[in-house]
């Protein structure tokens, strides 16, 4: 209950008392107490202006220094409490004796507790001297602040993360065949894999986790739909080793081994650059498409889902002699019904990709797009203040436009760890 409160209660019950024992005293001392409150309550008219300096940038827990400026507008002396009312932010209370018509700065630490555009909100509380009454004002000045995520949470979470296997998801995500009863091999274990199908006598055998493969019901035709735009070409910091090579050596060997038949349809933004019928042995592939090494990363901002503008198009009109996009054109070379692989960064021409998900979708073929996000390829002892804000502000941007175009086209991010070591030793 708030002294005001009180106040008004005890006046309340002298009153009573002095009607009830009709004793003038007490009714005296009830008046008495009425005419204070009535005073002190005319008297209370405060005015307030509160301002704060908050900086633009911020990192997820750690302290933020702003600065308090509180104005006493009014010949009235009391007390301030200023809070921060925000869920997103931790800040104590602060609290401040403030004389008639005087001007404080203060010091407050605000602690973001989230990453992202936070809103801050914070109110001033003005008390009378005696804590009778109170009145609550607003603190003006910025009211968000953009939280970047640590560079040593960065650093741990790397450490700490372990990306679902590309392979089995993009499996699942065609959807080729069904798994039967009848056992086919044993195989170490793999991120995403089902805990239940490990085999924990070959495991306790091996020392290593080890489980259990079912051979499915069909066989399928896979296409893998393939960028080699020197756009997209880069290499994977981690060793200097091509990522794109890889990840192609990777599914070939992966879906062969399951007795699919894999065609490769490798294009740049003009066109089809090279078709490959027979994609028996991974690295006979590489070889036929002779992909080499692209130094650096692709640009971390993505583009607009707008689509290219008229400019692109007759750009490309001229070079190849239409206006459809490499992707486009490769998107028509599977045959109905297939399923399709496209290995493409969504963020260079994430409209062309939606073009081409629809025509495979209209052809009756499953679609799936594996994209290599650059934002995980940087190397993580580079990070530091100054890069940390443009990655931050890339990945949210594509992790927003991936959101949008799986409406589309499942799509599956994969990173550096996406790797087979046997891929690897062997290439």
């Amino acid at each position: 209950m708030k002294r005001a409160e009180i106040l008004l209660s005890l006046a309340g019950v002298v009153s009573a008392a002095a009607y009830l024992l009709g004793n003038p005293s007490v009714a005296l001392v009830g008046a008495a107490v009425m005419a204070h409150y009535s005073m002190a309550r005319t008297g209370f008219r405060p005015s307030l202006r509160v301002s704060r300096e908050v900086p633009e940038r911020g990192t997820e827990r750690e302290p933020v220094k702003t600065s308090l400026t509180v104005e006493n507008l009014a010949p009235l002396d009391g007390r301030v409490r200023i809070r921060e009312t925000s869920g997103k932010v931790f800040a104590r209370e602060l609290t401040v004796e403030i004389d008639p018509l005087e001007k404080k700065r203060l010091e407050q630490t605000l602690i973001p507790l989230s990453k992202g555009r936070v809103k801050l909100r914070a109110e001033a509380v003005f008390e009378d001297g005696l804590g009778l009454f109170r009145k609550t004002f607003p603190v003006e000045g910025r009211d968000e602040v953009t939280v970047f995520p640590s560079p040593l949470g960065i650093r741990e979470a790397m450490r700490e993360r372990r990306q679902i296997s590309a392979l089995s998801e993009t499996e699942k995500a065609l959807g080729i065949g069904a798994e039967t009863l009848e056992f086919e091999e044993l195989r170490e274990f793999l991120p995403g894999d089902d805990i239940t199908r490990i085999d924990w006598k070959a495991t306790s055998r091996l020392q290593e986790v080890v489980v259990r493969v079912f051979r499915r019901e069909t066989l399928a035709d896979v296409y893998v739909l393939i960028n080699v735009d020197g756009k997209f070409r880069r290499e994977m910091r981690t060793g200097k080793v091509d990522y794109l090579v890889l990840i192609l050596a990777q599914l070939i060997a992966y879906f062969r081994r399951f007795g699919h038949a894999v065609r490769v349809v490798a294009y740049d933004d003009s066109g089809i650059v090279r078709f490959v019928g027979h994609s028996s042995d991974p690295l006979a592939v590489l070889e036929e498409l002779g992909l080499k090494g692209e130094e650096g990363l692709p640009p971390l901002r993505p583009s607009r889902l707008a689509g290219e503008s008229a400019l692109g198009r007759i750009v490309r009109k001229i070079r190849s002699g239409s206006e459809g996009s490499g992707v486009l054109k490769a998107a028509m070379k599977p045959g109905t019904g297939s399923y399709v692989i496209i290995i493409d960064d969504l963020g260079l021409h994430p409209m062309e990709i939606v073009k081409a998900a629809r025509v495979l979708a209209r052809r009756g073929s499953q679609a799936v797009l594996l994209y290599p996000n650059p934002v995980l390829f940087i190397d993580r002892s580079s990070i530091d203040e100054k890069t940390l804000e443009a990655a931050y502000k890339a990945y949210r941007e594509r992790k927003m436009l991936a959101r949008k175009v799986s409406g589309w086209i499942k799509v599956i991010e994969v990173g550096p760890r996406d790797l087979l070591p046997r891929v690897v030793k062997r290439l």
